[in-house]
């Protein structure tokens, strides 16, 4: 009776086994089918997008396929593969957690800045005449007042706009003619460009000046000179820039996370480090429309009046800007580890394994970042030794993304040894 029920038993496994074989498909086949590229297994470089033979080794190409591990889980990263680091090494790394914890930002936000010039205040010098510069007065950085001659030009043109107009001045004297064409003639030397006190001397002197002289617009500082004695100059050509530092630009890049808190109006203090450390106080009165492509970062101007000249174009300092607090949910600033085109966190479980987690950080402020996704409240982060895990995590995953080649590779094998197609 027991020698029936053995062979009864061993009949039913036989026909299971049948079974599984009739309605299994070889390792190599469905490795085969579901395969996207293929690689040599002795020069893993070679890579094509269908079966053949390696052009250095004439090795059979292997399908190459992607492990389900390879692929980053829900919130992962690319590239990046959870790890395992036992408890004596994190200590000897000083690897360190934080907890994100929700909490309110501070009311104000540091940015740094740097003074400019207020280009509203920015007069050009420029001529409406052709002509020789005879003589150069004004040098790049001096002060001038309005008024003062910078230069003096001579040239044909100016010769003979100045005979037309005494010309004009003698017949008009002589013919009793009244002031009204006499003063037509004023305005065309005027339209020249030439001031009122330079045509009241050519009256005087009853004939041409050599040289018209080419005065200062508005009072302020002489920030660019662009002409030489001897020099050739046309009408429109730009000789000096003359800017009024009675009031400056206080220009501050805001990052891109922090653009939504900073508004028009915002009260805003300049602080200035060396040689005493000084503050200067005004509000935000500009907010730039585009961000900068290279910094990603959105310029704010505040506008500070300047009378002693204590602020001077290229001085840097920190901006500070009073903003609407926020109740946020934040870590620590070093948790976050930013590669330029992805932000991501390294979440610390138990047993020693760490994961990593895309994270959307927005404001920023005392040394924590808010974090909008990727994280809940009480999720312990890694702060210190970013890099090695980071670097460990990184060596994992492109340790099992190339895990599926040998896979491929040792399935074909066995489908050979069998004598599987």
């Amino acid at each position: 009776m027991a020698a029936i029920a053995r062979w009864a038993l061993i009949a039913v496994l036989s026909c299971a086994a049948a079974v599984a074989w009739l309605y299994s498909e070889p390792p190599a086949r469905r490795v085969v089918e579901t395969a996207s590229r293929y690689q040599c297994p002795m020069h893993p470089t070679i890579l094509r997008d269908g079966p053949g033979e390696c052009p250095i080794c004439r090795m059979e190409l292997v399908p190459v396929t992607r492990h389900e591990s390879a692929a980053p889980e829900r919130g992962g990263v690319p590239g990046l593969a959870p790890i395992e680091i036992g408890l004596e090494r994190t200590q000897l790394a000083g690897i360190r957690t934080a907890v994100a914890t929700r909490q309110r930002l501070t009311a104000q936000l540091r940015t740094t800045a740097f003074v400019s010039a207020d280009e509203s205040t920015v007069a050009l010098v420029t001529t409406r005449f052709s002509g020789w510069v005879e003589e150069v007065r004004a040098q790049v950085g001096e002060r001038v007042e309005k008024g003062q001659i910078l230069a003096t030009v001579s040239g044909p043109e100016l010769l003979t706009a100045q005979k037309v107009f005494l010309v004009g001045r003698g017949w008009a004297a002589k013919q009793n003619v009244p002031a009204g064409p006499v003063e037509e003639e004023n305005n065309t030397l005027q339209r020249l460009g030439i001031a009122q006190r330079d045509i009241d001397a050519v009256v005087r002197r009853g004939r041409p000046l050599l040289a018209i002289p080419l005065r200062a617009p508005v009072s302020g500082y002489v920030a660019k000179r662009s002409v030489l004695p001897g020099l050739y100059v046309q009408p429109g050509a730009e000789l000096f820039q003359i800017v009024d530092l009675a009031t400056v630009w206080v220009l501050a890049d805001v990052h891109e996370q922090d653009v939504r808190r900073v508004q028009l109006g915002q009260r805003a203090q300049l602080l200035l480090g060396m040689p005493v450390r000084e503050a200067f106080r005004g509000s935000v009165d500009f907010i730039f429309p585009a961000l900068d492509p290279d910094t990603r970062t959105l310029r704010a101007r505040v506008r500070l009046p300047n009378p002693d000249l204590r602020l001077r174009p290229g001085m840097s300092g920190t901006l500070v800007i009073d903003v609407p607090a926020d109740d946020a949910l934040t870590v620590p600033a070093e948790a976050v580890v930013d590669t330029g085109e992805q932000q991501y966190v390294f979440i610390a479980r138990s047993g020693g394994r760490f994961e990593p987690r895309t994270v959307r950080v927005g404001a920023s402020a005392d040394g924590r970042v808010q974090v909008l996704e990727g994280l809940q409240e009480g999720d312990p982060v890694v702060t210190t030794a970013n890099f090695l895990v980071d670097s460990e995590s990184r060596m994992r995953g492109a340790v099992e993304a190339f895990a599926p080649a040998r896979e491929a590779t040792g399935a074909l094998q066995s489908a050979r040894a069998s004598g599987q197609p």
